[in-house]
């Protein structure tokens, strides 16, 4: 119980940090900023709003990876500037993103909630849900470059694929620890 009660203490710091950016944001009177880190913001409380919609509880070590996920890009890479003073920063989120968001879909997707029963093949769906995540996220990124003329997310083809191929490597890696905790097997075997 220790852990766990440590586990939502660290998560609840984490999501409070994420509002400095949102308050020097204001201060500097940089709306877009403001917007963008607000956002983030709201990222870190949705495994609550998520919980309350669903009635499904998420495990207080998965709401700590996702929020520690936001926190990297939003506070350290965004904010402290980590993107442009840390060489390969971006492709490390894009793969430790990926490989959350997975674990997220497997923990939402094994478990029986308002909406759904547990649902068969979880390790699959979690997996092909986080690569369409990473997707989405890249055309975030490419609608933000397109909108906010200020804002450089993409540095051209080779940056995207490189962020797609880490975000499957990230996606793959965490269904490779599912799948084998769950099957005791680390490769997929037909039946007998």
């Amino acid at each position: 119980m220790l852990v766990k009660e440590r586990e939502e203490k660290l998560n609840r710091v984490l999501v409070a940090l994420l509002g400095i950016p949102v308050v020097f944001s204001i201060i500097r009177a940089k709306i877009v900023e403001t917007i963008g880190y607000f956002i983030f913001w709201l990222g870190g409380f949705s495994p609550y709003v998520y919980e309350k919609i669903t009635h499904q509880e998420i495990p207080e070590r998965t709401k700590l990876m996702l929020s520690s996920s936001v926190f990297l890009h939003s506070v350290m890479g965004q904010f402290l500037n980590f993107y442009e003073k840390i060489f390969f920063w971006d492709k490390i989120l894009h793969f430790y993103g990926s490989f959350v968001i997975t674990y997220f879909f497997y923990q939402i997707l094994t478990k029986k909630s308002r909406f759904w029963d547990e649902v068969p093949g979880a390790v699959l769906m979690a997996f092909l849900l986080g690569v369409f995540s990473g997707v989405l996220w890249e055309i975030a990124e490419f609608t933000t470059d397109k909108i906010l003329p200020d804002y450089n997310t993409q540095k051209g083809l080779d940056d995207t694929m490189l962020d797609l191929i880490f975000d499957l490597l990230g996606c793959y890696t965490m269904a490779k620890i599912v799948y084998r905790k769950k099957t005791g097997r680390f490769f997929w075997r037909p039946r007998s």
